[in-house]
């Protein structure tokens, strides 16, 4: 998926208000009996020995975006999972293979930074961050890995949707190394931290400072 194409919502929980409360205001309620006429179906569907399972989608839910679900991790899934580990994600009735990535579930605060994390921690609740059709509501999540000797699928973890939100950023924490070259009270100077000019340019906006 391009990432300039994907679709953003300018107030998303607004818009997840609105159109819940107009899929609620449908004119056909659940469990009303109906007659769906599809043309163009192969008689042998209909002979199938499985019944067919039609879905209805709410507005926007045709549309691909960058969805954040809460996850927990399953206490006995004991193996590391990294951030991008190719996964099976069932959330609703669909199902996807995914390649999140996770941060931490902090606050949203004015910039909505939020630190990158390598691997699924244990223990706590995270945040992961994949491709996905737009989805609304509190949908339960589950996410599998699945086994490369027979494709069954091992539970990792589960959660529930966050939010619709591309604008997420995760930061990732980098460590650098150099030597000092001058030290003054509330600065210094540092040599061999970079070697070449795009580096130099790139953290000339970014605070960096020493653990001390």
């Amino acid at each position: 998926v391009d990432y300039a194409r994907i679709y953003q919502f300018e107030n998303w929980s607004r818009t997840a208000s609105r159109v819940l409360r107009q899929g609620r205001e449908a004119p056909i309620l659940p469990g009303t009996p109906i007659t769906l006429r599809i043309a163009r179906v192969p008689s042998s569907v209909a002979r199938g020995p499985l019944p067919s399972v039609v879905y209805g989608l709410l507005q926007y839910e045709n549309k691909m975006s960058l969805l954040n679900f809460t996850i927990s991790r399953d206490s006995e899934f004991t193996e590391p999972i990294r951030s991008k580990e190719p996964l099976v994600m069932q959330c609703g009735f669909r199902r996807y293979h995914v390649q999140p990535l996770y941060s931490q579930h902090s606050p949203r605060g004015s910039n909505n930074v939020h630190r990158f994390e390598r691997f699924l921690r244990p223990g706590s609740v995270s945040v992961a961050t994949v491709y996905a059709p737009v989805a609304f509501g509190s949908m339960t999540t589950t996410f599998f890995r699945e086994r490369s000797s027979d494709q069954a699928l091992d539970l990792v973890g589960t959660g529930k949707l966050l939010s619709c939100e591309p604008t997420r950023i995760l930061a990732k924490r980098i460590l650098l190394t150099g030597y000092p070259f001058k030290v003054h009270t509330r600065s210094a100077v540092v040599r061999y931290m970079f070697f070449n000019r795009e580096d130099i340019d790139w953290f000339k906006p970014v605070k960096v400072h020493t653990k001390s």
